[in-house]
């Protein structure tokens, strides 16, 4: 079974990000039934970003934080496209594509063609792999989103 469950922000933002969650959980991971996904509305931003997706003990259980400000500052748009970026991340720990270990300090692991894992302890933000697929893919999900939102 999945469970989805946002909390903090207004009623209207909680809205929206259960239906975006939905939608993309339909695109992207249509063929798993056992999540766990909690968004919490939240300050992220003094954090270095507008949304953070971590898994919990369980890689079934994962955890995403959106800054509560961000469809005042951004507008639904950009509200719906960090909510898609951070369901991409989703779809990456559940497929095992990207790990997180905590075993002598946080790492990020990326799968790579060969099945082995590589660090990439010293790349810039933008050109880790896991960020690049989340980057091109948010704004595509984003406007098919809207499109069917729109009916159009």
């Amino acid at each position: 079974m999945i469970g989805v469950e946002v909390i903090g922000g207004c009623k209207r933002d909680r809205a929206l990000a259960e239906d975006v969650v939905w939608f993309c959980l339909e695109k992207l991971l249509p063929k798993h039934n056992s999540l766990d996904i909690t968004v919490t509305l939240k300050k992220t931003f003094e954090d270095g970003a507008w949304g953070f997706c971590y898994a919990g003990e369980d890689d079934r259980d994962l955890y995403i934080d959106i800054d509560h400000r961000l469809y005042n500052d951004l507008g639904w748009e950009g509200f719906v496209d960090t909510i898609c970026h951070e369901m991409i991340h989703v779809k990456q720990t559940v497929r095992g594509e990207l790990k997180e270990l905590f075993r002598g300090g946080y790492k990020r692991l990326w799968k790579c063609r060969d099945g082995q894992y590589r660090k990439y302890d010293n790349m810039p933000y933008k050109r880790l792999p896991w960020e690049c697929e989340a980057w091109k893919g948010s704004g595509p999900l984003m406007k098919e989103y809207k499109k069917e939102v729109n009916g159009s």
